[in-house]
């Protein structure tokens, strides 16, 4: 361990400690919410004991977002709640970590990762899986804010690394779109687009504004295939670390990072190509996408 993680992992592992301390004080429900702000995290990758780095990061994006004023409407989460193979433990833990946000009044989504379970996500979560679109073996949602409105969808494969938009998704997605005469819509799952086969399916649709993704780790906004696509960071397993928040108005929707660490994946057989881990971070934060939404 080099000496700038010796110093993270310190002061992560006292944060940790005061977590307890720091969620009560941000339980505070008189913070306003605005509808038109929506956290998003992705790839927390949680699992026991809670002194490991992905959870005390986890806990530590938590803190950021309920010590904003006003505070976020919505958090969406694009996948891999779980760290590996998404355990009943897993979401035993994530549920108990979720509640400081649930308490300050803010409302939370999910899309199923390659590391999630959706059986067991069920078994924690039933009442979420019954409200969610009706596909069978499919969690599917529609998260609504006034500006616009989010398509989470489920390219979960079990035991599989890559994902997929089944027919039955894409069939139920050509016809939810629709209802979108007016108002603009993200669509988005835990795979990046390339995986879904939905490039043509979401150019063709006058309201689609961006595709929104987990699963990389790394922070990115590359047009792909002639679509506007955003990548998002890990709160804390390994790549880019942190989150972003996205600020919607009538004429646009601007993405802005909140990244404060990176990591180089261990298990990676290439070379770290970040050699000056500030300036990479401060070039992150740096860039803002602005999505136009079509109207």
């Amino acid at each position: 361990m080099n000496r700038r993680d010796f110093f993270r992992v310190v002061t992560l592992s006292a944060f940790a400690a005061q977590f307890g301390k720091i969620d009560r004080l941000f339980a505070d429900s008189t913070v306003p919410l605005d509808p038109n702000i929506v956290a998003i995290f992705s790839d927390i990758h949680l699992r026991n004991p809670e002194t490991i780095q992905a959870v005390v990061r986890f806990n530590q994006c938590v803190a950021q977002v309920l010590a904003m004023n006003p505070r976020p409407a919505q958090l969406l989460i694009y996948g891999d709640l779980a760290y590996n193979a998404g355990t009943v433990e897993d979401y035993t833990l994530f549920k108990k970590l979720i509640k400081p946000i649930e308490d300050a009044g803010i409302a939370w989504q999910a899309a199923m990762g390659n590391h999630d379970r959706l059986n067991t996500f069920r078994e924690v979560f039933p009442e979420r899986v019954a409200a969610a679109e009706p596909l069978e073996n499919r969690y599917v949602n529609i998260v609504e804010t006034p500006k616009a409105d989010f398509i989470l969808l489920d390219s979960y494969l079990e035991g599989q690394v890559r994902g997929e938009i089944t027919q039955e998704q894409r069939d139920w997605l050509e016809e939810a779109v629709k209802r979108y005469d007016e108002k603009p819509f993200f669509v988005g799952c835990h795979h990046p687009l390339n995986e879904t086969g939905l490039a043509e399916v979401l150019k063709a649709q006058p309201k689609f504004a961006a595709f929104l993704h987990g699963h990389n780790h790394f922070y990115r906004s590359p047009v792909q295939e002639a679509v506007q696509t955003l990548c998002f960071p890990s709160t804390g397993l390994w790549g880019d670390l942190g989150f972003v928040i996205a600020n919607l108005t009538d004429e646009e929707a601007t993405f802005a990072p909140r990244i404060d660490a990176y990591q180089w994946p261990k298990w990676s057989k290439e070379k770290d190509p970040v050699e000056d881990v500030d300036a990479w971070i401060a070039r992150l934060n740096a860039n803002s996408p602005v999505i136009k939404l079509p109207r």
